[in-house]
């Protein structure tokens, strides 16, 4: 059985890449705010100061052995939020993006559950893979440049749709497929112990 209290401690909360994941969600208001505001340019560089601070962080956790288990919970949920903004934004300027949002909430809703049930067997919060950091670059990538792009054709909106679509569905797929080996494996183990 896990104790969910151990991630609220003092030393997994309070450290560096965790206040910088803290201010990345903070900045989310700031972004949507200079977007609606038609500042395009300044919500680009919130959103790339965003960006670095998301790389920097986990550099500082790796560098400075700060990495925590609700560091690996609060990172991604700082990721998330921002590309439901970026979402939110860009559905203002082209009608068809609320797809990707569909496709982004099904996924993170249902990796959430599977990393729930994973977490509730074995006590574990899993960092992110290398397949779920590509997503993020692409995906933030591509919706910073529409961002600075507010006239682009629908064409190029549509490509840089389904690049994302692609990224946002592989990375699903291979989440899905890791939280369900890591239940067999679980599995596996109780049936051996008994």
């Amino acid at each position: 059985m896990f104790d969910a209290r151990r991630l609220l401690t003092r030393e997994q909360v309070l450290t560096v890449p965790n206040a910088m994941s803290a201010f990345r969600i903070i900045l989310i208001p700031f972004i949507i705010w200079t977007y609606a505001d038609d500042r395009h340019y300044l919500a680009f560089a919130l959103v790339l100061l965003s960006a670095l601070s998301d790389m920097l962080d986990g550099l500082v956790a790796r560098k400075l052995n700060m990495v925590s288990d609700f560091g690996k919970f609060i990172d991604p949920v700082a990721d998330k939020l921002t590309q439901a903004a970026l979402l939110i934004c860009l559905m203002t300027q082209h009608r068809h993006i609320y797809i990707l949002f569909i496709i982004l909430a099904i996924k993170e809703l249902a990796t959430l559950g599977l990393g729930a049930v994973v977490f509730k067997r074995h006590d574990s919060v899993n960092s992110a893979k290398w397949y779920g950091k590509l997503c993020t670059v692409v995906f933030e990538g591509t919706m910073m440049l529409l961002m600075v792009l507010p006239n682009a054709s629908e064409e190029l909106v549509h490509l840089f749709m389904f690049i994302c679509a692609c990224v946002m569905v592989f990375a699903f797929i291979m989440y899905t497929l890791f939280y369900l080996k890591m239940l067999v494996r679980g599995r596996e183990r109780k049936i051996d112990a008994e």
